[in-house]
């Protein structure tokens, strides 16, 4: 059981850090997902098909997984002070150049480029927190940085809806108005990156040196005691436990991405102005983030981990499945089932990333989270691709919706075929790094 002392600790550098990198995903997730609202006019004014979209908002995740790896390479070599700073004000400034492509080919190209941008800011995030959080404050940590890439699908929707509203005003088109104006916070949080980062606890002026001692030798202890810390990155690739995470990731990802993209076009097919769309698409994502911190916040109290990310996605699975049969049926019911399906899926991923970290080496960490990450999000992609093309040839979301919901059922069966010999479960007794 902690004590008082460490638990002050960890409240002192959960202060310093988590709200700034979280308040940035924030940032990071509505600048990657504002298209959805935007589509709702800037399809029609570009010319895009269901397909063509689906191709430009797919584009995010070609330069997204082949930059992940050599960004958190960098991110190694230069330290995240540095890194994370460049990487938040690169996004920034593609996100903003969204608001002048022309057609499909200039979208594409700028949806590529904030896919390079972006694609060092997770993965290094999470390698990041590995240096600073041990195991028992991890998971709720990364509760909280999941949560509010959550809620930028709760202030999102509202937000662009507001903004598509200023359609014409300075002679700017409403969906510009969007990339104009969520893209501009990226550029400003990362003036304040090297004021608040450090690099690792021995330079955190923050902490006096007896708190620095701790944290450095808990953290070393718990790399030490990694149960692969003799295999290479290469080698611990080839576990069939790390292949079939990086599995589990990517089927995570199809549904995710797969809902996400085309929620608003759903809703909106529903029978909803472009105005209540932005309102209703909130609504599954406040469920989303309560899942991440009602799950996280359980598996750090239990110690256990596989449960806490099989049901949910059993259940995220079973909400995808209940939209594509409800979607022709009452609007209100399709919103439950959307928000059952965020619930359960948004709600596994914090816990899900103490899995593939329990297991890989510190010098295997970062390269192993940036090649899960950039596999699993080759769904990025293929969901997008997949619900776009499948609609312009049924007409409908229904489809699509079950064959999600069945990828999710999946990927919750093949949790516990990952983590049967490699994870034991580890009582865990913190009460939380934030005081209630």
């Amino acid at each position: 059981m902690p004590t008082d002392f460490e638990s002050g600790v960890m409240r002192k550098v959960a202060w310093r850090l988590v709200p700034f990198l979280s308040f940035a995903y924030l940032i990071n997730a509505l600048d990657r997902f504002n298209i959805s609202m935007a589509a709702l006019t800037m399809n029609k004014a570009l010319g895009l098909s269901a397909t063509t979209y689906g191709l430009g908002a797919g584009a995010f995740f070609w330069s997204y997984v082949l930059f992940q790896m050599p960004a958190n390479a960098m991110l190694v070599r230069f330290g995240p002070r540095r890194w994370i700073g460049f990487v938040i004000a690169f996004w920034g400034v593609c996100s903003t150049g969204t608001a002048f492509v022309t057609g499909e080919t200039s979208f594409v190209i700028v949806r590529f480029l904030l896919g390079v941008a972006e694609s060092g800011f997770f993965p290094g995030v999470a390698y990041f927190l590995t240096r600073w959080f041990p195991a028992l404050y991890r998971g709720r940590a990364m509760g909280v940085f999941y949560a509010f890439a959550a809620a930028a699908g709760i202030i999102g929707g509202p937000l662009s809806a507001g903004l598509l509203m200023l359609d014409g005003w300075l002679g700017i088109a409403g969906w510009q108005w969007i990339f104009l104006v969520e893209g501009v916070p990226a550029i400003i949080l990362a003036v304040f990156c090297t004021m608040i980062i450090d690099d690792r606890p021995s330079e955190a002026r923050f902490l006096n040196a007896e708190e620095r001692g701790w944290l450095d030798s808990t953290l070393e202890s718990e790399r030490a005691q990694a149960t692969g810390k003799n295999l290479s990155f290469l080698r611990a690739l080839a576990t069939p436990t790390i292949a079939i995470l990086t599995l589990v990731y990517l089927l995570i990802a199809m549904g995710i991405y797969g809902q996400a993209f085309f929620l608003p076009l759903m809703i909106k097919g529903l029978g909803f102005s472009n105005t209540m769309v932005g309102y209703v698409s909130a609504v599954p994502a406040i469920f989303g983030a309560a899942g991440m911190i009602l799950v996280a916040r359980s598996s750090d109290r239990t110690g256990e981990r596989m449960w806490h990310v099989m049901v949910p996605l059993l259940i995220g699975g079973a909400g995808l499945i209940l939209a594509g049969f409800t979607l022709t049926m009452n609007a209100w019911l399709v919103i439950a089932a959307f928000s059952l399906a965020s619930f359960g899926m948004l709600g596994s991923l914090p816990v899900f990333w103490s899995l593939p970290t329990a297991f890989l080496s510190a010098t295997a960490a970062a390269s192993g989270i940036a090649f899960i990450n950039s596999v699993g999000n080759i769904s990025g992609y293929a969901a997008p691709q997949f619900v776009g093309i499948v609609h312009d040839t049924t007409g409908s979301y229904q489809l699509p919706m079950l064959v999600m919901g069945m990828i999710v059922l999946i990927g919750g069966l093949l949790v516990p075929v990952a983590v049967r010999r490699q994870f034991r479960q580890v009582p865990v007794t913190a009460d939380g790094f934030i005081p209630e």
